[in-house]
């Protein structure tokens, strides 16, 4: 049965717009700081000024599951604060920091998301150091989620997979029936000055 539910889940992803942020990916290794748990930089707030965000954020986990074979993953949702990826990268280390948050349900935290152009910046903090991380949008791109084959859905995760570069990654759906995911990525301001 618990198969069954997981498959229904991945069926009701594409067509679903309370399971916004899900992006499926084929289940890769992934890339996470080995700091120690005391001195582990984890992002805990978020601030935009160019849309006037300030939200807290939350670690949110990655469950597999298999389906003919293949292992996939499905990011859970964190449903009122912006949701990090707990494997991706921590603040201030090489690799690709990935943060999401709901923009039509629930707090709809990122529905201003649209709104953020190339050039703003975004500061993350973490509670365990008072080191205010810079970062400066560097691209927005748009993909398709629904309607859209399962390949050319695992093609638009690469944006969540892990980087050697140090990046900040957003996502939130986009259009009507969340048919479409935005994603922001933002580098840390000294790299782009550089």
């Amino acid at each position: 049965m618990l198969g069954q539910e997981l498959i229904l889940t991945l069926t009701t992803v594409s067509k679903s717009t309370t399971l916004a942020v899900i992006l499926l990916l084929i289940f890769s290794p992934i890339a996470r700081a080995s700091e120690p748990a005391s001195t582990a930089i984890v992002p805990t707030r978020l601030i935009i000024p160019s849309i006037r965000l300030d939200s807290p954020i939350v670690p949110v986990e990655l469950h597999t599951f298999v389906m003919n074979g293949t292992t996939y993953g499905k990011w859970e949702v964190a449903k009122n604060e912006i949701g990090w990826h707990n494997l991706t990268a921590q603040l201030g280390q090489p690799g690709n920091t990935v943060l999401a948050g709901h923009s039509d349900i629930n707090a709809r935290i990122f529905a201003h998301l649209r709104y953020v152009n190339v050039g703003d910046e975004i500061i993350a903090f973490s509670a365990t150091h008072r080191q205010a991380y810079r970062y400066v949008v560097t691209q927005k791109i748009l993909v398709q989620e629904v309607g859209v084959s399962l390949e050319t859905r695992i093609q638009n995760a690469r944006w969540i997979y892990p980087t050697r570069d140090e990046r900040l990654t957003l996502i939130t759906c986009a259009r009507p029936g969340a048919t479409h995911r935005l994603i922001v990525v933002a580098k840390p301001v000294q790299a782009v000055n550089d």
